[in-house]
């Protein structure tokens, strides 16, 4: 089973969020991403996964 690796549009559109709360979160080191060639990569599985792990412990990620 192959991983989709998601851009930074895609990333923000599968979380609902805009780009600029995203930077911030990856500066914050927030968001479980990699940066290849000066662009951000994302797991859609580590990003679905950390979303239901924050909804669990009843927290969110603060900006």
């Amino acid at each position: 089973m192959s991983e989709e690796i998601l851009n930074i549009k895609e990333a923000c559109d599968l979380l609902g969020i805009k780009q600029r709360t995203m930077y911030s979160l990856l500066k914050e080191g927030k968001i479980p991403a990699i940066k290849i060639g000066g662009q951000w990569r994302f797991s859609k599985e580590m990003l679905i996964s950390m979303f239901h792990k924050q909804i669990s412990l009843g927290s969110k990620i603060q900006k």
